[in-house]
């Protein structure tokens, strides 16, 4: 895996950073975006009013753009005139979906017509044919600046993607996005043209939204709160207590009968957001009508993971981070388009940092939730299910951006944040870290220890750090956190420890929701796409061992029907984490590796204390601990 932690050296010459090419003018604007043209390094660009004198009027039905921290156009050579049909119908056959909420049947001639019509109008950002507006970019490799927000309309977010898929390219700006679906090179291969696929389905909604027609629909808010982990609070002397988190539990598939209470102190997430029987739910699947559950996202430093890696071109594969791009084609958009330069930890990360939020996407594509089992060969094939019950008007909330009124969808925020393992050295025996026993997982301390994982995820939940404007939308709007094995995927985490952090890291942010309270949906899998079978080993034995045995055994190998990711070596993976060519973990290991205590024990035991007593068990406990003699809940609990 090629890395840097100099931005610059991953920039190719042409690539020179949009923020050296920004310039403000002096005095505020009008109420409306006024563009004033100079020339910037061989191109046109626009520079737009200071955005802390005035924030720009959102209407009712939607509104303009508006960035928080500065603006700057760039323009699209518009080579192509729409996405032609004979292209559609070669990365997806017999194109026919009908939504609930749209206006008619899309098929390929009538989504090659809208794309026509869409770029043929004037630019749904008030410029000229081609012109799309982004932040400004001052202090990271991507284009928002920490601490920052902008602001599409649905709209607009359907104009970049008819952009792209259509082959035309920006001169001076060459997007994440556009080096993801590169012009003409995703045609060839019906997997290669999955991300293609993604757009298209996007685009297809877009051409039967009613809100669209004369309008510019509802908005989406993209956001980023800071990685500087030195920002949360100390955990030793904690004295934020764990009952105030309402945390509640779904048992999706782990071998328990219907999602059964996993104590009598833990109440199960609603149906409407866990539901095991078919058609199941889960946090992420179609399906799930629980408004406000915030949906998190197990990233790199970036969003959407390493679906670059390849540069360019690919399908629904990879972990939980990059297949959420496909099945939401507007956080895949709004993500990539958001960057034109690699982040400082990998070339492959032209995306959004994290923590960001992208508030108010949907999910365009049916069937995928933490297994995978239901989506990965029909997408792959050119046959994808979308999502027809997908909301276009029926959703929609009021928020206040500002002090203006805009309506967005209230579906399901989308939250993405790492997890400070990434680079621990787990990835080196991988076989001990899925069976919690390797001994770099007990760390407390140092830049991949235990407490930095707590205040990561304190970092991306607490509304401390986010924009004021941020914080009053999902004031608004969440009402829950969604989260499944976050820092134990192929990552390679102690799910028992990933467990702990997300409760602590909850508890030390609820204060910065100011009495409201959201409640954490900690999600459990016998078979998660990545590392099946991990968090069974939450479990006491005896449900531990139900869940082994219920861990799907599907093919886990290279190939457009791969179901569970990076099992094989990898450049970035040098371990296979394979059990004698199979992705779950033998059940014939349940004896070593099931504890006598659960979650549900160290919850009961801890439920009254704080967070730094909970801390100061777990650092005592994981210090000397042997991790094949015991598991870290047996030796926090007295037996």
């Amino acid at each position: 895996m090629e890395s840097s932690t100099d931005e610059e050296t991953l920039l190719s010459q042409h690539e020179t950073p949009v923020k050296a090419r920004v310039l403000w003018p002096a005095a505020v604007l009008a109420a409306v975006l006024f563009t004033l043209s100079a020339w910037c390094g061989g191109h046109w660009r626009s520079m737009l009013k200071d955005p802390s004198k005035e924030l720009l009027e959102l209407d009712s039905s939607g509104g303009s753009f508006y960035s928080s921290a500065g603006a700057t156009e760039i323009t699209f050579e518009l080579s192509h005139d729409r996405v032609l049909k004979s292209d559609i119908d070669r990365v997806w056959p017999n194109l026919n979906v009908n939504f609930d909420e749209g206006s008619g049947p899309v098929t390929a001639q009538s989504l090659s017509d809208y794309t026509a019509e869409l770029l043929a109008d004037p630019s749904p950002f008030g410029g000229a044919k081609g012109s799309v507006k982004i932040p400004a970019g001052q202090t990271s490799s991507d284009q928002l600046d920490w601490g920052e927000y902008v602001v599409y309309t649905r709209k607009q977010v359907c104009y970049i993607a008819a952009l792209v898929a259509s082959g035309n390219v920006a001169p001076d700006y060459d997007s994440g996005l556009s080096r993801l679906i590169p012009p003409g090179k995703c045609l060839d291969d019906l997997y290669q043209g999955g991300f293609l696929r993604a757009l298209l389905g996007l685009l297809a909604s877009c051409s039967v939204d009613p809100s669209l027609v004369g309008s510019q629909g509802p908005v989406l808010i993209v956001a980023k709160s800071t990685d500087d982990l030195t920002k949360a609070p100390p955990l030793e002397n904690s004295n934020v207590g764990l009952g105030d988190v309402p945390l509640r539990t779904c048992r999706f598939r782990d071998g328990s009968q219907n999602n059964a209470p996993l104590s009598e102190s833990i109440p199960t997430t609603p149906e409407t957001a866990c539901k095991v029987q078919d058609p199941p739910v889960d946090f992420m699947r179609s399906g799930n009508t629980l408004k406000g559950q915030v949906m998190v996202d197990i990233t790199a430093a970036w969003i959407g993971g390493y679906i670059l890696a390849h540069k360019g071109c690919g399908g629904f594969d990879g972990g939980q981070d990059e297949r959420l791009m496909t099945t939401m084609p507007e956080v895949m958009v709004l993500s990539f388009f958001m960057s034109q330069k690699a982040s400082p930890i990998a070339s492959e990360g032209v995306s959004l940092l994290v923590p960001a939020y992208v508030i108010g996407a949907r999910r365009i594509f049916a069937n995928f939730d933490g297994t995978s089992r239901d989506i990965g060969p029909a997408f792959n094939q050119g046959k994808p299910v979308v999502y027809e019950a997908a909301k276009m008007i029926s959703d929609w909330v009021d928020v206040q951006i500002g002090q203006q009124t805009a309506k967005i969808s209230a579906s399901s925020p989308f939250l993405g944040f790492q997890s400070i393992n990434q680079e621990a050295g787990l990835a080196n025996d991988v076989p001990p870290a899925r069976l919690n026993q390797n001994q770099i997982q007990f760390e407390t301390s140092g830049d991949y220890g235990f407490e930095n994982q707590v205040k990561a995820w304190y970092n991306a939940v607490s509304l401390e750090f986010w924009h004021p404007d941020v914080q009053g939308v999902l004031k608004t709007l969440a009402t829950s956190i969604g989260t499944g094995p976050w820092g134990s995927g192929v990552w390679w985490g102690n799910s028992q420890i990933f467990a702990l952090v997300a409760w602590m890291g909850q508890a030390l942010a609820q204060p910065s929701w100011q009495g409201q309270h959201p409640f954490l949906d900690y999600y459990i899998y016998s078979s998660f796409t990545e590392n099946p079978s991990n968090q069974c080993l939450i479990h006491s034995k005896e449900d531990c061992k139900k869940c082994l045995e219920t861990c799907e055994n599907a093919f886990a190998g290279q190939g457009t029907t791969q179901r569970y990711c990076c099992m094989e070596p990898e450049p970035w993976i040098p371990s296979s984490g394979l059990f004698d060519g199979k992705a779950c973990i033998p059940v014939n290991l349940e004896d070593e590796i099931c504890g006598q205590k659960g979650f549900a024990d160290v919850y009961e035991h801890f439920k009254g204390s704080t967070v730094g007593e909970l801390w100061n068990a777990v650092k005592s406990a994981a210090t000397d601990i042997d991790p094949k003699a015991s598991t870290l809940f047996d030796a926090m609990l007295p037996h």
